[in-house]
């Protein structure tokens, strides 16, 4: 190098190395903290977008769980109707020309009454109005209605002819009432209106029900009717402020009350009503809001001893400081634990320290809330799967119960306590059984439901199961079998005329077992049946029964189990289910 080289570089200003380093550390340090604030904005979004995602799912669940349980409540007005003994008593109070026997009539209606009180959950009050005035009250005194709101109620009813009319907040506040027209069913007076039905019920019995987020976030449930809100106990914000908030809203918003925010789903029930579910955003981020804070004012801290003591240690400082920026590339890639691992173990340096506490409290915050929503996504799969075990269709039971009433009426029958018995065996079974049962029980629950469909087609319907003791161990998930030779009688023997042969059996088929259920009917879609069972389409009715099943089996043991549909002189559905030779003969051999 020659002097004027030399020269030409001595002429440049020089940095000197201390200052060049601290602008260096300085610039990083704003870095680190602008892509701290950064992930902590898009963190706090993307969980917040979670959470009300969840909270909408949560109060499709409140809904269905509603719904289910007003459907309980008409369902006891329908069995109040249909009651013989109490047709019986209002025939006798309605033509009775004796005061005594119209009397006695009165106090027989008021025990069954009483006694219908008594044994269903939520129900305050049941009144029956007959036609010349006369009222007949049960349950609790101060859960009432007055003369002239029942008077208009019984005008309505006699409007819906029957049909099951809903109202709230007429017996007292914050309560549901079910009005209905009862008609004589005897059959001898042309279904002659004997009076009316009225029912009252508790709002908190059909709005209180808490998942696992309810109890997280303390959620407020209301359900709009009308002019009026009914509400689960205790409610912290004012009802007619929710009224007013909620008007005219969509879906899903943020609204304010009281000057608060909340998060705001909105889903309608059966009876047109609205279900509300307010959850306070507040309270809902606290959480991230506080960790934010702390850490914003923890960088803060850090970054003033950096200004204030940086250029003493400016030399020392790099290989700490790229060690955290590799840390926070880990965690932009999802490794959180390998970020925790890539943090320096000790320094001199206090700024570096805070950093590296408050970034492993942000990494380790992180997965925390990761590791809950995952929890949270498991929870709502466990509901999801509880209700599709509820979605059994009702046909059967109608039927059933219109067979005992036609043999109870023609008298005489020996049939009839059979069924009464397999019918008890069926719903008991039903109602109490674990998800899992063994093949044998599967079967026998089978047996008590085909004994009845027996009965009721008698030589159209034949079923042979032949089904060897080695499986008879094998698990299944409840309610499989059954609503499978449900479908197969309801569209052979109930659309077309003839008979119908069922025939269930099992082998073994490349280390699963195989069960087929196959009849001599006339087929079924193929290609909608497929699309219903793997989600293609929307189940039906008709199908829903298939699809149940299915992701049952699945859930419960992987997706390489299920249900397979084939056409074949008939239909065949063979349900494919795990086996595991060596255990189940060990368990043969232990029973």
């Amino acid at each position: 190098m020659n002097f004027a080289s030399y020269h030409e570089m001595g002429s440049m200003k020089a940095i000197p190395i201390r200052k060049g380093l601290f602008g260096l550390l300085i610039l990083v340090a704003v870095v680190i903290a602008a892509v701290t604030v950064i992930f902590s904005v898009a963190l706090y979004r993307s969980y917040s977008n979670l959470v009300y995602s969840e909270s909408a799912e949560v109060l499709n669940l409140y809904a269905i769980v509603a719904d289910s349980k007003l459907s309980e409540i008409e369902a006891l007005s329908f069995e109040v109707l249909s009651s013989r003994d109490i047709q019986t008593n209002l025939r006798r109070h309605t033509d009775s020309t004796d005061s005594f026997e119209a009397f006695q009539a009165m106090n027989n209606l008021y025990t069954q009454l009483f006694t219908r009180w008594i044994l269903n959950e939520g129900v305050e009050s049941i009144t029956f109005v007959f036609l010349n005035g006369t009222r007949v009250d049960a349950g609790r005194q101060s859960v009432r209605i007055t003369s002239a709101r029942l008077a208009e109620l019984v005008e309505e009813a006699v409007r819906l002819q029957g049909s099951a009319g809903w109202t709230a907040n007429a017996a007292g506040k914050n309560t549901v009432t079910l009005y209905r027209l009862i008609r004589d069913i005897s059959g001898t007076n042309n279904f002659a209106a004997l009076g009316t039905l009225v029912i009252n019920v508790d709002a908190n019995y059909f709005l209180n029900h808490t998942p696992t987020l309810s109890q997280r976030y303390r959620p407020q449930i209301l359900a709009i009717a009308g002019e009026h809100a009914l509400f689960r106990e205790p409610l912290d914000v004012d009802a007619e402020q929710v009224l007013g908030a909620v008007a005219g809203i969509g879906p899903s918003s943020i609204v304010w009350i009281d000057r608060k925010p909340y998060f705001v789903a909105i889903e309608e029930l059966s009876t047109g009503w609205d279900l509300v579910y307010l959850l306070s955003t507040r309270e809902l981020m606290s959480s991230i809001y506080d960790l934010n804070l702390i850490f914003g004012l923890t960088l803060i801290v850090a970054l003033l001893i950096v200004v204030a003591i940086g250029h003493r240690f400016a030399t020392g400082i790099n290989r700490p400081i790229t060690k955290l920026t590799e840390s926070m590339k880990a965690v932009e890639k999802g490794d959180y634990k390998g970020a925790l691992a890539d943090l320096p173990r000790a320094t001199r340096f206090i700024e570096v320290e805070q950093l590296n506490r408050g970034f492993t409290q942000m990494v380790r915050e992180i997965d925390r809330l990761i590791n809950e929503v995952y929890s949270r996504q498991l929870t709502i799969m466990d509901m999801r799967y509880k209700m599709l075990r509820q979605q059994i269709n009702p046909h059967f039971l109608y039927n059933t119960l219109d067979t005992v009433n036609w043999k109870a009426i023609h008298g005489g029958d020996r049939e009839i306590p059979v069924i009464v018995k397999s019918l008890s065996r069926l719903l008991r079974g039903a109602i109490k059984a674990p998800d899992l049962v063994s093949l044998e029980e599967e079967l026998n629950f089978l047996a008590d439901y085909i004994r009845i469909q027996q009965i009721r087609f008698e030589e159209r319907l034949q079923v042979e199961v032949d089904v060897p003791d080695a499986f008879t161990l094998c698990q299944i998930p409840h309610l499989t079998l059954q609503p499978i030779v449900e479908n197969a009688i309801v569209h052979n023997l109930e659309k077309y005329a003839g008979a119908l042969k069922i025939g269930i059996t099992a082998r073994l088929e490349g280390g699963a077992l195989h069960l087929e259920v196959t009849d001599d009917g006339h087929g079924v879609d193929l290609d909608h049946v497929q699309k219903v069972l793997y989600g293609e389409v929307e189940a039906g009715r008709k199908s829903i029964g298939l699809r149940n099943i299915h992701t049952r089996i699945q859930m419960s043991f992987g997706e390489g189990y299920g249900l397979r549909v084939q056409n074949r002189s008939g239909t065949v559905v063979t349900i494919v289910l795990p086996y595991e030779e060596e255990s189940h003969a060990y368990r043969v051999d232990s029973g």
